[in-house]
């Protein structure tokens, strides 16, 4: 289409279209000049500029050459660097198809490779779940991890998280319900996960039947 049309350019159009030289743009402390307008009949000059502009050649190699591929020392999958989006931390499917994942507003006509997790803890008990993950670092937001502590567990019914029942012992994992419209929003938020997931990720999950309740880990 660009082709079709650049018969219509003028010699000036075509010579800003075209590769020139490359410039470097520098700060000048002294007095400011006036930067003239480089399209006149839509962009006004640039009053008070305080930028001076040099020829900039790219620096060449000096007689190194380039290496191609990865440097050495460099971990990948599932021993990469913590938080390091891989596909190497949750077991999973993958397929390739029509999905409707959103891109940038709206659904996308074209296939999705589209992820399907493997739910590790199918038909395990809540409590067992809880016993073993609440007091332990974990990470969330897959696939760009990040590192938190797990506070609790819950299901529709209850929250599962480890509390002194009796002072001086050690603590334990209780039960509590859910209180009052805590079902409701409860299920809103294991709805909305499945929801985002799907729509903005092209990834699976599954029915959401356990929450795990994370302390994102902050500082410096």
């Amino acid at each position: 289409m660009c082709a079709a049309r650049e018969h219509r350019l003028t010699p000036e159009e075509r010579r800003r279209n075209g590769f020139g030289t490359s410039t470097k743009f520098l700060f000048n402390p002294g007095e400011s000049s006036v930067y003239p307008s480089s399209l006149p009949d839509f962009f006004p000059p640039i009053y008070r500029c305080t930028c001076k502009m040099e020829p900039f050649d790219l620096p060449t190699l000096d007689g190194l050459h380039l290496v191609p591929g990865l440097c050495e020392g460099v971990c990948l999958g599932a021993e990469a660097l913590a938080g390091f989006p891989s596909l190497d931390t949750l077991p999973h499917t993958a397929q390739l198809g029509f999905h409707g994942v959103n891109v940038h507003g709206s659904e996308s006509r074209n296939k999705s490779m589209v992820v399907h997790i493997q739910n590790p803890h199918e038909n395990r008990k809540v409590e067992d779940i809880a016993q073993e993950m609440v007091g332990k670092r974990t990470f969330i937001g897959w696939p760009f991890l990040q590192e938190g502590l797990v506070t609790a567990v819950s299901d529709s019914m209850f929250k599962y998280e480890k509390l002194v029942v009796v002072p001086g012992t050690p603590a334990k994992v209780v039960s509590n319900p859910h209180f009052h419209q805590g079902l409701s929003h409860w299920k809103s938020k294991a709805e909305r996960i499945e929801s985002v997931y799907s729509k903005k990720c092209g990834v699976i999950t599954g029915d959401v039947d356990v929450l795990v309740h994370v302390r994102p880990l902050k500082g410096a």
